[in-house]
């Protein structure tokens, strides 16, 4: 279960080993910084995703996250906790997340900051991943009213290429409202570049 001690904790660590003070954090360890009233499903992960931004080696400093404290290594089998270096493709959030993005200084970290997205950035993110862990993640998320999937939608004319279709992602937070059992609103399709002859139904 990830807790801030121990988010503080990896920060820490990843910036003794990369020599960085800055990092991104991504994924479902988002949710302890940015909520609180946490369900306890969402906060069962072991592992942060960090990535230091900005910097012309970003995959070579995720390598050496991975290699020192990353899953396996002596760090995750001394605290049962771990950090994962990804890049900053890895979740695929809309393209102005950085300004919705908060700053965070743990007590547990001093002089580390972490760039934080808005837990529903990290959520679109969930959407496009779409594995089973994605989408109880979200649906816990949503029947805790942690996030909404009205804004959500509102986001999905900026996501990036590599996401799927606008319409395919509609019809994915329209399944999620149809199962958590709650009233959906859709924004103005066309304001998101679908027709107006667009059928969207939920997923099965």
């Amino acid at each position: 279960m990830m807790r801030r001690d121990r988010l503080d904790h990896i920060l820490r660590a990843a910036s003794g080993v990369t020599g960085h003070n800055t990092f991104v954090l991504v994924g479902s360890s988002v949710i302890v910084v940015r909520c609180r009233n946490i369900p306890g499903d969402m906060l069962m992960t072991r592992e942060a995703d960090v990535y230091v931004p900005d910097a012309s080696d970003i995959e070579a400093l995720s390598d050496m996250i991975d290699a020192n404290i990353g899953q396996g290594s002596a760090f995750h089998n001394q605290y049962g906790y771990y950090a994962d270096g990804v890049s900053p493709g890895t979740s695929v959030m809309p393209t102005d997340w950085a300004d919705r993005a908060q700053h965070y200084q743990g007590s547990g970290c001093p002089g580390v900051t972490a760039i934080v997205p808005d837990v529903e950035d990290v959520a679109l993110a969930k959407v496009v991943a779409w594995r089973e862990k994605d989408q109880s993640w979200i649906l816990s998320g949503v029947r805790a009213g942690l996030f909404s999937l009205e804004r959500m939608a509102c986001r999905i004319d900026r996501m990036p290429r590599a996401a799927p279709d606008p319409a395919e992602m509609v019809r994915q937070l329209r399944w999620l409202a149809a199962t958590c059992g709650i009233a959906f609103s859709l924004p103005d399709l066309l304001a998101h570049g679908l027709g107006p002859d667009t059928k969207i139904n939920p997923a099965p």
